[in-house]
């Protein structure tokens, strides 16, 4: 990092002014004692909201909605999942809208009337769906999926564990669909249409692809001992996946990324690429190559958008603590402060898209942009900008996601009982939140929201998956040991000796 940057970066933040923590913290206008939006999330009770939002989009996009190919499975491996998850007898198994490759938009809309202890009841009309598959939506459900903390939290019972392992031969499906389907003449990955036709391929997509490779190989090659990483070791082939990392790797020399926002996806996918790979020189150019965006990234466009000032401050954050460099996480709380914390609205608990912007405008993957800068920096930023930051989080997941309507319905419904009587059904599902038996509509992420003229509206109703799958991964939370599944964790950072 050059002195020049930091130089720039400090007086940047010293023109964009002092702004105290009493008005950057000051809560909003509060709604009456009885109603149910006087109900605002604090530290530890955004846990199992932002999990539940996020468990919500994955199950309603690749078990319920029937949103994507169908996938058929081995009677034989359902019997092992069920002794994995701990079952003594088969239950019956609904007739759910189990996906394996996933379409890219539809608008959620239930096809009958929707019951939750009914899973075949929760599918999709089909008229709306969009049927091109799309890279970066098959890979962003995989991370997800491949994720281990997602898997481990919340999972104590065994139907939490049964729909955890009818996830994997989805895993295999997405992975083998990249491989075989989603490459183009090139070498990259890159949309298909319903009529078999690929459209332009996209940097961060090649990239994404690569994270999700790379996440599906650590899970497949893990010692650690507890009922999901045993399943992948025994049920998967580490080859697919570290095939399928090698090709995304390869595509991202033919198409590197040139934004802020891309270049720090692509960090996060290239410092797990070194993990797995078994080639030296491979693992020394995926070590350089994060060198060289982490060096990009130091400076900005003239007027860069909120997605990436907020994903710069991640991928920062990321390369620091990969490469050892504390000073590129300072760079990042520096950014932090001068760049992203001036855009703060209290009264609305967002983060405006421009200082003087006059509408407000979230999408998932805005807002995923915006929660991975505020995980970075309240998990690994500085003493004073860490504990601000974990002051902002439930405030702007409340702001940004629950009360714009991002959020379009109450996942209430596919919380155990067991939990329910540990948590207030609040710290599940906000109070506001529409009940999808009332609505007809899922409890998944809309397009796009905006505030405008006084108040929110939704602009774009339907679940577009791979900006969804996006946000949802970022909405991660600490397991008890520490470890998150959007950073790597200090056991493996260890292994790379950057």
């Amino acid at each position: 990092m050059t002195q020049t940057a930091r130089t720039t970066l400090r007086k940047t933040l010293m023109m964009a002014g002092a702004l105290s923590i009493m008005s950057i913290l000051a809560p909003g206008a509060t709604a009456h004692a009885d109603s149910p939006g006087s109900f605002h999330y604090d530290a530890e009770s955004v846990k199992p909201a932002t999990y539940y939002a996020a468990l919500s989009n994955l199950a309603n996009a690749v078990m319920f909605s029937g949103l994507g190919e169908k996938l058929i499975f081995s009677p034989y491996e359902r019997d092992d999942w069920l002794r994995r998850a701990g079952y003594v007898t088969r239950p019956p198994m609904p007739d759910m809208g189990i996906v394996g490759v996933l379409y890219r938009a539809a608008k959620p809309e239930f096809a009958g009337r929707p019951d939750f202890a009914k899973p075949e009841t929760l599918r999709w009309k089909t008229g709306s769906f969009d049927r091109t598959l799309d890279p970066g939506v098959q890979a962003w459900a995989l991370l997800k999926i491949t994720s281990p903390e997602f898997h481990l939290q919340f999972h104590d019972l065994p139907e939490n564990k049964i729909a955890a392992l009818m996830m994997l031969p989805q895993a295999r499906t997405m992975a083998k669909a990249l491989m075989s389907r989603l490459r183009n003449s090139q070498g990259l990955f890159a949309p298909r249409m319903a009529d078999g036709r690929f459209s332009s391929p996209k940097p961060r997509d090649q990239a994404a692809v690569l994270w999700a490779a790379a996440s599906f190989k650590l899970a497949a090659t893990s010692t650690r001992t507890d009922y999901w990483h045993q399943a992948y070791r025994d049920l998967t082939q580490p080859a697919q996946a570290a095939q399928l990392a090698d090709q995304a790797f390869a595509a991202m020399q033919k198409l590197p990324p040139t934004r802020a926002g891309d270049r720090a996806i692509a960090i996060a996918a290239l410092g797990r690429y070194a993990l797995i790979t078994k080639e030296d020189a491979a693992k020394a150019k995926a070590l350089a190559q994060i060198r060289q965006y982490a060096k990009a990234l130091q400076s900005l466009e003239a007027q860069p958008s909120l997605s990436d000032i907020a994903l710069s401050i991640f991928g920062l954050t990321e390369a620091g603590r990969i490469l050892q460099d504390q000073g590129l996480i300072e760079l990042a709380a520096e950014r932090y402060q001068a760049q992203l914390m001036p855009l703060w609205q209290p009264d609305l608990a967002v983060f405006r898209n421009a200082k003087d912007a006059g509408t407000i405008a979230y999408t998932p993957k805005t807002a995923g942009a915006v929660v991975a800068a505020l995980n970075a920096m309240r998990w690994y930023g500085p003493a004073k900008t860490k504990a601000q930051a974990a002051k902002l989080y439930p405030r702007f997941f409340e702001g940004a996601i629950i009360r714009s309507g991002l959020l379009r319905g109450s996942p209430l419904g596919l919380v155990s009982e067991k939990y329910r009587k540990q948590h207030p059904a609040a710290h599940f599902a906000h109070p506001i939140l529409p009940r999808p038996e009332q609505t007809g509509i899922a409890p998944v992420f809309a397009g796009e929201v905006r505030f405008d003229k006084g108040q929110w509206r939704m602009t774009d109703p339907l679940f577009r998956t791979g900006p969804a799958m996006f946000l949802s991964h970022m909405l991660a939370i600490k397991s008890a040991d520490g470890r998150d599944d959007i950073f790597i964790a200090e056991a493996l950072l260890k292994r790379l000796g950057a």
